[in-house]
């Protein structure tokens, strides 16, 4: 697969994004727009109701031919000049037609940064030059973490700035020739620094940790069944119950066949079996499965305990191992105010973004209702997220012990 951004001069790194998937989602709607349009001005015969049909079919012929056109043709490039010290960024249809141009006197590094999906867009993790003051400067935005830090890499690489990974809570910045150093290698030369300790193992923690043969082994349990689920399963059933017995009480007063009452009765029984089998398989995930993680100096196995059996989900080898790091209410508290306040200065370049007292009140007091925390193995594949669902102090404590096991 080509790699979206190339040299294409010893002095000039090109990003190029647009077409590809993009192009072929956005195809339907330019072929029903160009379809729309054609029909409005009568090259294609279309029967309409009233007269009032032409105009509304011709807007939307319009939006959807914009639309789908820019999709299937609307490309952007982003070259970074490292002599001009400059970026410019052109937008076009399968060519330039308009270009901007940034000097790069007040970048210093190049941050790599994640904004989680929702039910109506995709994760993203976009890539920023990060100024001294001021807001960041973007310049382009992946759909997964391995295409986005290749890419910020050649881009540190190429400018000779640090790179700062903060697609976690905790950004980590290190020079542009060390951003792809294993984690092991990395700790093994920040060990007489502290690098890798651990915090206590909490009084109520509920996970299992054990060496055995140079294997260290942490058994994270599932998180348990919330109590809505079961009294949600209990009512659907009950009533799956009281409308099956009166169906059967129906059925044998109008002496349907038997073949079709017995057909139509396992019907309604689905109603009552499924629910009854996915709330066991539930009940006994929360009771009895875990995520097992096998940690050594070659590298990380990732195994699920489900309800009723154990298979191996992930097999990392330890040079691929970027970095550990950790959530907690604190952490993700800072990220936001970050995320924030350079939202604010994307804005307006020379807004304040310091915090009033009252907002920094309110603001602490949302954090007690955050979710919990959890870690963040980075690999050179993508990131992987464990220990959902415990407690901070929990987490910070796994994460030593991960972190430890690696190098010893």
């Amino acid at each position: 697969m080509k790699q979206p951004f190339q040299l294409v001069s010893p002095d000039r790194l090109q990003i190029r994004q647009g077409g590809g998937c993009l192009a072929l989602f956005g195809l339907p709607f330019f072929a029903a727009g160009v379809f729309m349009c054609l029909g409005t001005i009568g090259v294609v015969p279309v029967r309409t109701a009233n007269d009032l049909a032409r105009p509304v079919m011709a807007l939307m012929g319009v939006a959807f031919t914009a639309v789908g056109g820019a999709l299937v043709f609307g490309r952007s490039w982003t070259i970074v000049d490292r002599t001009r010290r400059q970026v410019v960024k052109q937008l076009g249809l399968l060519i330039p037609m308009r270009e901007s141009i940034v000097p790069l006197d007040r970048y210093t590094a190049v941050t790599l940064a994640f904004v989680p999906g929702d039910s109506d867009s995709n994760d993203k993790f976009p890539i920023a030059l990060k100024a001294e003051t001021g807001p960041d400067l973007p310049l382009c935005s992946f759909a997964t973490y391995p295409d986005a830090r290749a890419c910020a890499a050649a881009i540190a690489d190429h400018l000779h700035v640090d790179l700062e990974d903060a697609s976690t809570d905790h950004p980590v910045r290190r020079p542009a020739g060390q951003a792809d150093l294993p984690l092991q290698d990395r700790l093994r030369t920040e060990a007489m620094t502290g690098a890798g300790s651990d915090d206590a193992r909490p009084s109520d923690a509920r996970s299992e940790v054990t060496r055995e043969l140079g294997v260290t082994t942490v058994v994270m349990p599932a998180r348990p069944l919330p109590a809505i689920v079961l009294a949600g399963v209990v009512v659907a059933v009950a009533i799956a119950f009281v409308f099956g017995s009166s169906a059967s009480a129906f059925v044998r007063r109008t002496d349907t066949p038997d073949p079709v009452a017995w057909f139509f009765l396992a019907f309604l029984a689905l109603f009552i079996v499924i629910p009854m089998v996915t709330v066991l398989n539930a009940f006994v995930r929360s009771r009895r499965g875990a995520t097992i993680v096998d940690v050594s100096r070659e590298g990380l196995r990732i195994r699920e305990r489900g309800a009723w059996r154990t298979r191996l989900v992930r097999s990392i080898d330890a040079a691929d191992i970027l970095d550990v790091d950790y959530s907690s209410r604190e952490s993700m508290l800072a990220s936001a105010r970050r995320s924030a306040e350079q939202q604010v200065l994307q804005s307006r370049p020379t807004a304040s973004t310091t915090m009033t007292p009252r907002v920094e009140r309110m603001v602490t007091a949302l954090t007690r209702y955050a979710r919990a925390g959890r870690l963040t193995v980075k690999t050179r594949t993508g990131l992987i997220a464990l220990a959902q669902g415990l407690d901070d102090a929990e987490v910070r404590y796994l994460r030593g012990v991960i972190v430890r096991a690696l190098i010893e």
